[in-house]
Order: structure tokens, then C-alpha cells, then sequence
């Protein structure tokens, strides 16, 4: 378990990465980098991640998160899939480096 302090150092990392990302690429809103910034940290997936997942480890509505995927998608960014079955989810992987 993290202490506060550790928590903290991570929120204030997470902070510093994405306002260098949103720097570098003023075209991306706030929620579609912080995806990237998901992504980026995910664990390599051969099939890509689950946007359920990602919107529970974001803690940030599922619909929200694919929204961002679409937007990431259409500008090159990701690629998406539909995971499969009646889930609403999409598997989505990352193709540009950040």
C-alpha cells in the first residue's frame, strides 16, 4: 500500500507528464492524453487494452473513455477494435510514440 507521500509524488509525476504531453501536442484535450499517459504505462498487450479497463483504472466514465479513443483514433494515435461479444468495450492500442 502507498503511504500519502508516495501518492502524492505519483500525482505530482502524473501531473508534470501530462502537462509535457499537452505542451508538446496542444491539439489533445486533457482526457484523450491522460488516455495516452494510460496507454503509454500499460503493460504491452499483443490484442491491445480493454477500455472498460482503462475507465476503471481511470477511474472516469466508460463512454467518456471511448470517446477519447475515437478522437485518438481519427488523429492517428490508436488504433480500436471492438473487444468482442456484447461489450460495449474496445480493445485499443497504442501506435505513435509520446
Amino acid at each position: 500500500m502507498l503511504d500519502l507521500s508516495d501518492q502524492m509524488a505519483n500525482q505530482q509525476e502524473l501531473q508534470r507528464a501530462l502537462a509535457a504531453l499537452q505542451d508538446a501536442h496542444p491539439e489533445l484535450d486533457t482526457l484523450a492524453a491522460l488516455v495516452l499517459l494510460a496507454l503509454r504505462e500499460s503493460p504491452p498487450a499483443e490484442k491491445g487494452i480493454s477500455s472498460a479497463l482503462l475507465a476503471r483504472h481511470l477511474n472516469i466514465e466508460h463512454a467518456l473513455i471511448r470517446r477519447a479513443c475515437a478522437e485518438l483514433e481519427d488523429a492517428g494515435w490508436v488504433s480500436t477494435q471492438p473487444a468482442g461479444g456484447a461489450s460495449p468495450a474496445l480493445r485499443v492500442r497504442l501506435l505513435a510514440s509520446i
